[in-house]
């Protein structure tokens, strides 16, 4: 009679130690920050002619010029020569002129900022056009809020008549566990003490 007391006292006291640890584990989170960065639709356009005039325009003081090299001879069947000369290429001064260049420029390509392409237009010694394709990204954190003490209950039937009420409480994954077991034919009682494992 005393030991059967004596163990209802101490499932008691076992079953209200867990009831109080699952509301302080409740209270017991922790707070895990996830950060993604989602590319966004790309946003197209062009700079206005107007924004197209140079800030500051300079005549460097030795200029490279493309030049082609002539040679002077001394006789007119051109078999002795008098000396060879460096003719500034006017053709190729135009050709360059006129030329239409077209480029395509990474400006930046970042994970948190997105990335930015500009292409521009250069023909006749200037800048013609400024076409641009900015690919935003969109930071978004997540707080994720885990509990470190996760209470459980349980119950189970035994085909060898023993029914179980258990109790008990996840630390992280590890679990303990505290089952009182009821035998339905004899009478008997026991105790379980279990541990667990989450996967």
């Amino acid at each position: 009679m005393k030991t059967e007391k004596l163990g209802i006292l101490l499932s008691v006291l076992i079953i209200l130690a867990l009831f109080g640890g699952i509301f302080i584990g409740r209270k017991t989170v922790n707070t895990k920050t996830k950060i993604e960065y989602i590319k966004q639709e790309p946003v197209f356009g062009s700079i206005d002619d107007n924004q197209l005039v140079p800030v500051k325009v300079e005549v460097p003081t030795l200029p490279y010029l493309p030049v082609r090299i002539d040679t002077v001879y001394k006789d007119s069947i051109q078999t002795e020569i008098k000396y060879i000369v460096q003719i500034v290429d006017t053709a190729a001064i135009i050709a360059d002129y006129i030329l239409k260049r077209s480029y395509n420029i990474t400006a930046f390509d970042s994970k948190e900022l997105g990335t930015l392409k500009l292409f521009p237009t250069v023909q006749y010694n200037q800048l013609l056009g400024l076409d641009y394709e900015f690919t935003p990204v969109l930071k978004q954190m997540t707080i994720y809020k885990e509990k470190v003490w996760q209470p459980f209950l349980s119950g189970s039937y035994s085909t060898l008549n023993y029914i179980n009420f258990g109790v008990g409480v996840f630390y992280h994954d590890l679990g303990f566990e505290y089952q009182f077991q009821k035998d339905i034919g004899y009478k008997n009682n026991g105790h379980l003490f279990g541990l667990k494992y989450k996967f």
